[in-house]
């Protein structure tokens, strides 16, 4: 299937349907620390109000899913050495914020070269609820990825913010991944460096 871009009603809706948290990924062009809370995902960490698609309003069973004890943390799973080199992109250290139920390694952009980016990592029955989550806002499928994890899903809009911002969502290893980026320019850029970095992130599980 072929990547289109897709006009969502706003980069936040679009953030909060890919990533399920309750701060925009449009803050990553703010830069700033990541350390907003237990369920902050996004690359730089000003809060704001939650979207209505975040997971406090999302009737999903969210709140009973728990990661099991041991289980990787997303900046084990998306080192920046790695993610560089398979990107050709520059980002600073990661910075962590844990939950019961998610943990999320978030890049600022300010301090990657303008680039933003999330990685977050929730048990693999969380798939289908935030897949779900974000068919019903956007009105699409998203478009399948194919080769990589399990199952996965890429989405993109551009409606609000010229450089774009898009992401994967993967099932894979009994979690699901879902990596966003921000800045990079074009739908294609966008899905490329995403799929990238899930790949990492899928191999390093």
């Amino acid at each position: 299937m072929v990547a289109r871009s897709v006009r969502f009603p706003s980069r936040a809706r679009l953030a909060a349907v890919l990533i399920a948290a309750p701060v925009l990924l449009a803050a990553a062009a703010c830069g700033g620390s990541s350390g907003a809370g237990p369920t902050a995902t996004t690359a730089a960490a000003t809060p704001t109000t939650a979207p209505a698609a975040g997971p406090s309003s999302t009737p999903d069973g969210a709140a009973d899913v728990v990661r099991p004890a041991g289980a990787k943390k997303a900046c084990a799973l998306v080192p920046g050495a790695e993610i560089d080199t398979a990107t050709g992109l520059r980002f600073a250290d990661g910075e962590a914020t844990e939950s019961a139920r998610r943990s999320v390694c978030a890049f600022a952009a300010a301090r990657s070269g303008g680039t933003g980016l999330s990685v977050g990592v929730e048990p693999g029955e969380r798939f289908d609820a935030k897949a779900d989550a974000s068919r019903r806002s956007v009105g699409v499928p998203g478009t399948e990825v194919a080769g990589l994890g399990e199952r996965a899903l890429f989405f993109y809009s551009d409606a609000d913010l010229p450089e774009g911002v898009g992401g994967v969502l993967v099932q894979a290893g009994g979690s699901t991944i879902d990596v966003t980026l921000q800045g990079l320019g074009s739908q294609e850029r966008t899905r490329e460096a995403a799929v990238a970095i899930a790949r990492v992130a899928v191999g390093n599980l």
